[in-house]
């Protein structure tokens, strides 16, 4: 048993507010709290996470900050309806990291705060670029910072392009450039079993895109209100793609895994994947570039991106705007280049010599902002994603005509979206 005498405790007191009062010094807060924070992404991304709450325990050394990852193995539906589940039970966490397929349907149900003035501040975002912002508003005012983000690209295995006699393609190549290149790619043994593919014809909704988006089309409208499907130059690209399976054998049908493996095991010529591919293939030691999508009409491609944003009615506000700066601020950025898990939000990180050391194009990635287009993504991006896919799936598979499944999709997602504007109050 400790005797703490009377001077003793004036002593320790003393030496507490003098601590304190160096803390202070130091930039140090006195807040308490804690901050719970949902992130996506794998490894790489949760160590980017925890440098950033280690820079905010400098500042805030009272907080208790905890961080949960989700991988986003099964699509940024299934996240949605996680998230507002979670708003439902009154069980949200303070900040969210997202990406843009869901901007629209958190905004639009009043689940984040609005951050204008927070990103006025900060001067920092000057070096972003001006369309991540943009992307990042909901009826003029912005919800989310953006942090990372990806634009698809094809990437081509420079290796297999060599053995084929192929040239590598070029920024300005077309759709019949790469019809070609994915024929002279494809390798197929007297019977016809083929033991390398010229290309992967996506399955995923966000490498898709570019497709559409190269042909002066897209499957929604220009402000994603009502579906496009009815556009014939939509049908010009799902009967581009069809050939390329069924007429001239270079692609498998579309299942439901991506090719990603066969890929690095150098049995996929070209892919649709955006910079996130990246750590894996230096893995596997493939020897990859990238090339913009080729263009029918005109030079496109579709970028999608990760965000921070604040739950509406967050507890201690300015804390959690200091996190918020940390999860978005230059040493983020700086370890988000490094990682390679995507591109950087800032232009300064993406032009660090560890991001433009691999591909031999990186520098093509923040390049191509000046003509990429923003996957679409409406406040009802969870059906109209389900129902795309499944009728595009259908129609790549055979199982239902180009002209019919367009007309069903059609019909299916404008019944969405009525339902959308009704639940809206529209």
């Amino acid at each position: 048993m400790f005797n703490i005498s009377r001077r003793n405790l004036l002593v320790s007191s003393a030496a507490l507010a003098a601590a304190a009062s160096v803390g202070r010094a130091l930039g140090q807060s006195d807040a308490s709290g804690t901050i719970r924070i949902l992130m996506n992404g794998g490894d790489a991304d949760l160590a980017n996470t925890n440098n950033a709450i280690a820079r905010f325990n400098k500042k805030y050394p009272n907080f208790q900050v905890s961080v949960d990852m989700d991988p986003i193995s099964t699509g940024w539906g299934d996240f949605v309806t996680k998230v507002i589940g979670q708003f439902a039970s009154s069980s949200q966490y303070d900040i969210y990291g997202t990406a843009i397929e869901t901007f629209q349907t958190f905004a639009a149900r009043g689940l984040m705060e609005p951050i204008d003035d927070f990103i006025a501040k900060n001067p920092n975002y000057s070096d972003f670029a001006p369309a991540l912002f943009e992307a990042c508003k909901y009826q003029g005012k912005t919800y989310f910072v953006p942090t990372s983000w990806n634009n698809i690209m094809v990437n081509y295995n420079r290796d297999l392009f060599d053995k084929a006699g192929q040239a590598y393609p070029k920024a300005d190549w077309s759709w019949d450039d790469f019809r070609a290149a994915a024929k002279a790619l494809t390798v197929k043994d007297g019977s016809g079993n083929v033991s390398q593919w010229g290309y992967e014809v996506p399955n995923q909704n966000f490498f898709i895109q570019p497709w559409f988006f190269t042909n002066g089309t897209g499957v929604l409208n220009d402000d994603w209100s009502a579906s496009n499907m009815l556009d014939p130059k939509v049908a010009e690209v799902l009967q581009f793609l069809y050939d390329i399976i069924h007429v001239d054998g270079s692609s498998p049908i579309p299942g439901s895994d991506t090719m990603d493996n066969q890929f690095l095991a150098g049995q996929v010529a070209m892919i649709n994947r955006g910079h996130w591919i990246i750590p894996n293939v230096r893995n596997a030691n493939l020897n990859m570039d990238v090339v913009p999508p080729p263009q029918k009409t005109t030079q496109a491609t579709v970028v999608g991106f990760g965000a921070v944003g604040i739950s509406k009615g967050a507890q201690n506000m300015e804390a959690v705007q200091a996190m918020v700066a940390e999860l978005t601020g230059p040493e983020l950025e700086a370890d988000v280049a490094k990682s390679g898990s995507s591109v950087p939000g800032s232009k300064a990180a993406a032009e660090l010599p560890e991001f433009l050391a691999f591909p031999p194009s990186a520098p093509l990635y923040y390049q191509t902002l000046d003509y990429a287009k923003a996957v679409p993504s409406p406040a009802n991006f969870l059906e109209v994603e389900k129902i795309f896919i499944r009728y595009y799936t259908a129609m790549m598979a055979g199982e239902v005509s180009i002209a019919d499944g367009c007309k069903q999709a059609d019909a299916e997602l404008n019944d969405s979206f009525a339902r959308l504007k009704a639940s809206l109050g529209a």
